[in-house]
């Protein structure tokens, strides 16, 4: 049952696209501004397929890390899988999650 999941893992939705970070030495571009513009790709990709009617999925999961999936997607030493974008029309809405309290976490700040 769990090779069958796994077999499917990347036929969840009719299209995924996986997004990678590289990060290379770079005047005036610190590695960790590089590794963030994956994420800000990755969500631009669903904030645009979202505006086209589409439902997005950012996910990582295990395979984002492991080392035969990135020699298989041809990624050298200074890439990784930052996510794969699953795109598609949802079959039923997004459940809910559970969220941070966000007098918890944002500071507002008057100077």
């Amino acid at each position: 049952m769990r090779r069958a999941a796994e077999r499917g893992r990347l036929a969840r939705a009719p299209l995924v696209v996986a997004v990678v970070s590289r990060a290379e030495p770079r005047k005036g571009v610190p590695e960790w501004e590089q590794i963030l513009s994956a994420g800000a790709a990755a969500f631009n990709l669903c904030l645009a397929a979202n505006a086209l009617g589409y439902g997005t999925s950012w996910l990582t999961e295990w395979i984002a890390y492991n080392a035969r999936v990135g020699s298989a997607l041809g990624l050298s030493g200074n890439e990784r899988i930052a996510g794969f974008v699953h795109i598609g029309t949802p079959a039923e809405p997004p459940e809910e999650r559970e969220r941070p309290v966000l007098r918890e976490i944002v500071t507002h700040w008057q100077g």
